[in-house]
């Protein structure tokens, strides 16, 4: 891996936190037997399901377009076996980037000749990872020859390409940071004036009520049919699609970068401030199928938007101020992506609901298919995009600082080992986090040394500490704390994180139970059948909860559940093939029974947004 990390050169606007090397970071506990279980179950799988994202695909010399889908597989690789330290995963995915390398063009393009714009920046995205495991200067030839074309030969960015300039802006900043090149920022530049403009849409953020609300899906589909790219029905299905608006939030914070702009700096947390008040999903993401859908429940939330805010969320955390965003990339990990995944890690849910009672064939979502809802292994983007999630957020956990130190992001097991203040430094960090809030870090120097550790404190974490060599310091919620000294090899930290159980109001007047990062809910008894043919899973009649308002709620002593006092509510139940919205007023209630709560991610049938009484 490379040896060092590379900082915003000037004269872009510095970050206070740079990503560590690929291999700097490597997963322990749980959080390695998560990435084990996702490369046997499904990524090693990926190319026999769907050959474009392997040998076949063009972008390794194959016959079949690899689009965005064998970018997202290929960086999914490269990520996962330097978490792992596996040497054999390794190897094939460097084969793979070098074939993309080996098939670079004489006028700087590659891919197949019909790739897509937002394609080949995803691709970029990938073998930045590539340079940081192996500091190859081939990738850095290749990638300045991309910049040349980008230049010299390519034609303006159609409407669709302009909405995906994101990951091409985050691979030509990093190639700017690591050659100093300044005709790299004037071709960034030259994209920030073609790119769609998130940070007017964010500031100005029309869409404040479910788009459904403006257009029906049936009107959408007839107007699209009847009109180009440039009219309004496109206009909308670009705008308004949930995961485009995630992408955007690494946009604007890419323009600011390179531009100075306070516009543009302000954008990411304007922006989604408000898609979270109006579009906020308990899982930490924004509801859209594809398109935004408002605060219900059962509205349905794309597992690919949940990708693309995660990936803006860890680029945030290198922008100015952008530490704060933190909180919800742990919610939204550890609650929707972990959720999109079977329980046996073996397929995908596109679409997810928080209160979801049926796992069918059924038209749930109005521009998504029937299986939208239901896990399977039939769609391709969904599938990759999920697979670089949990390693881009595992090696993100940790952070270099400008004052040559590190930040901790969150709190999974893991090992950290970087060369700091002239001495090699390997962090040992172990936790049962999310599910317990106490971290054990361990350091290990081949000399004593001085650099600062800064810790996130989360914003729960009420009445947090550390403590070390006999000293506790207290720590305010929502801050940073830095702990700068001498360390000396053996040093032990101690961090405790409480985790009280407290009631989030969300919908109207439900609420959603969260204990540190997770968030909780009703697992009804369900059965398991077939519709249509398909396998299914139906909540058994009945499944209606509400939680009693004045009601402790206690934790069992591994943190995985919850247990309060409850009453059945029989009058709710379904609306169309969906639960139906929790009750405002609950009527009709039978008799106060002991209530069980599980995280969100794990149970498919759930109830996390519950009327209280």
């Amino acid at each position: 891996m490379l040896t060092r990390t590379f900082f915003t050169r000037a004269p872009l606007t510095p970050g206070r936190f740079a990503p560590l090397p690929a291999g700097a970071v490597t997963a322990r506990g749980d959080m390695r037997d998560r990435l084990i279980g996702l490369r046997s179950g499904l990524l090693d799988r990926c190319a026999s399901l769907f050959p474009h994202t392997g040998a076949r695909s063009a972008w390794f010399g194959g016959d079949q377009a690899g689009g965005m889908d064998a970018a997202n597989a290929l960086e999914a690789a490269l990520l996962t076996a330097a978490l792992l330290g596996d040497e054999e995963l390794r190897r094939a995915a460097l084969r793979l980037a070098d074939a993309v390398i080996d098939g670079q063009r004489e006028d700087g393009s590659f891919g197949a000749p019909d790739e897509t714009f937002a394609a080949r920046g995803r691709m970029l995205r990938a073998l930045t990872a590539a340079y940081s495991m192996t500091g190859s200067k081939r990738v850095l030839t290749f990638m300045l020859r991309y910049m040349k074309y980008l230049k010299d030969t390519a034609a303006p960015l159609c409407a669709q390409d302009a909405m995906h300039v994101a990951d091409t802006l985050e691979a030509g900043i990093f190639l700017y940071n690591v050659t100093g090149q300044k005709a790299i920022v004037t071709v960034l530049m030259s994209l920030v004036a073609q790119g769609a403009d998130y940070t007017s849409l964010f500031h100005s953020f029309p869409y404040r009520t479910p788009i459904s609300r403006t257009m029906s899906g049936d009107a959408l589909r007839a107007a699209l049919r009847g009109e180009d790219e440039n009219g309004y029905a496109h206009h909308l299905l670009r705008t308004a699609d949930s995961a485009n608006l995630c992408e955007g939030l690494r946009a604007s914070a890419f323009c600011a970068t390179l531009t100075g702009s306070g516009k543009h700096f302000s954008a990411p947390e304007t922006g989604l401030a408000r898609m979270n008040k109006a579009h906020g999903a308990v899982c930490g993401g924004i509801t859209g199928d594809p398109l935004l859908a408002g605060t219900h429940p059962s509205r349905g939330v794309s597992a690919r938007a949940l990708c693309e805010l995660a990936a803006s969320l860890e680029a945030l955390l290198c922008a100015p101020a952008g530490e704060h965003f933190a909180d919800q990339l742990d919610t939204l990990m550890y609650n929707g992506v972990a959720a999109a995944f079977a329980p046996d890690m073996r397929s995908v849910q596109p679409v997810q609901q928080a209160n979801q009672v049926r796992l069918s064939r059924a038209a749930r979502f109005p521009l998504s298919g029937e299986d939208a809802g239901c896990f399977s292994l039939s769609d391709s983007a969904t599938l990759t995009a999920l697979l670089a999630a949990w390693p881009r957020f595992a090696a993100s956990q940790w952070l270099l600082s400008r004052d040559d130190g590190l930040y901790a992001a969150s709190y999974a097991p893991c090992q950290v080992r970087y060369r700091l203040a002239g001495a090699s430094v390997r962090l040992n960090v172990e936790s049962r986090y999310p599910y317990a809030g106490s971290v054990r870090i361990t350091a290990s120097l081949d000399q004593s040394a001085a650099f600062p550790l800064h810790l996130r404190i989360p914003v729960w974490a009420e009445g947090a500490t550390a403590a070390i060599d006999g000293e506790i310091i207290p720590a305010r919620p929502g801050a940073i704390l830095t702990i700068n000294r001498q360390w000396r090899n053996g040093d032990e930290l101690l961090l405790t994180l409480p985790m009280a159980a407290r009631r989030v109001r969300t919908f109207h007047q439900a609420a959603c139970v969260a204990r540190g990062p997770l968030r909780y809910g009703v697992a009804p008894a369900y059965d398991e059948t077939e519709i249509g043919g398909a396998p299914a899973m139906i909540a058994r009649g009945g499944f209606g909860v509400a939680l009693c308002e004045d009601a402790a709620i206690e934790a069992d002593e591994d943190g995985k559940t919850l247990r309060t006092r409850g009453v059945s509510v029989p009058g709710w139940g379904l609306r169309g093939e969906s639960c139906d919205q929790p009750p405002i007023t609950v009527g009709e209630q039978g008799a106060p029974i002991d209530v069980t709560l599980m995280p969100y991610a794990d149970s498919p049938i759930r109830l996390c947004v519950l009327p209280l009484v």
